[in-house]
């Protein structure tokens, strides 16, 4: 782990990241995918940055992995330090991304329960905090974002 400058200090990285990609189609809309655990949340393709691995490679694997499609990144939305909700910190990486090939579906049942083309107006509920605040910045029209996000619900215990 290092420090690193941050908006309000210094950042010790913590022990856990997450990276997750943003897809959007023609018709401008995006690709989210909802959890088959936990609180059933709604989300980016994503998951948890493996050791070795950079969270740009997670986030093309996890994309991959949970909706069969290989993609391209092409920008960085955001980095979010995820904090409370009764889980430790989190540094999440949220990227733009095209699709290579491949069509959309659900690889593992067991992870995903479904997957829907949404539009920037028209998003479900509950969202995991970080694809919340960087489809907010990418409303907004905001890219290389960081900043520090608040949970604000309670999250499942780890396993």
């Amino acid at each position: 782990m290092g420090r690193f400058p941050w908006q309000d200090g210094w950042l010790t990285l913590p022990h856990r990241q997450c990276a997750a990609v943003i897809v959007r189609n023609p018709a401008g809309q995006v690709l989210l995918v909802q959890q088959n655990y936990g609180s059933f949340a709604w989300g980016a393709p994503g998951g948890v940055v493996d050791p070795g691995e950079t969270p740009m490679q997670a986030a093309v694997r996890e994309a991959a992995e949970e909706t069969g499609l290989e993609v391209t990144l092409t920008g960085v939305i955001g980095v979010y330090l995820l904090q409370g909700g009764g889980w430790p910190d989190i540094l999440a990486h949220v990227f733009t991304a095209e699709v290579v090939s491949g069509t959309e579906h659900v690889v593992d049942a067991d992870e995903i329960a479904r997957l829907e083309w949404r539009g920037l107006n028209d998003l479900p509920s509950p969202m995991v905090t970080d694809v919340e605040a960087a489809l907010a910045d990418l409303r907004a029209g905001r890219h290389g974002v960081v900043r520090t996000v608040q949970r604000t619900r309670t999250m499942p215990p780890l396993e």
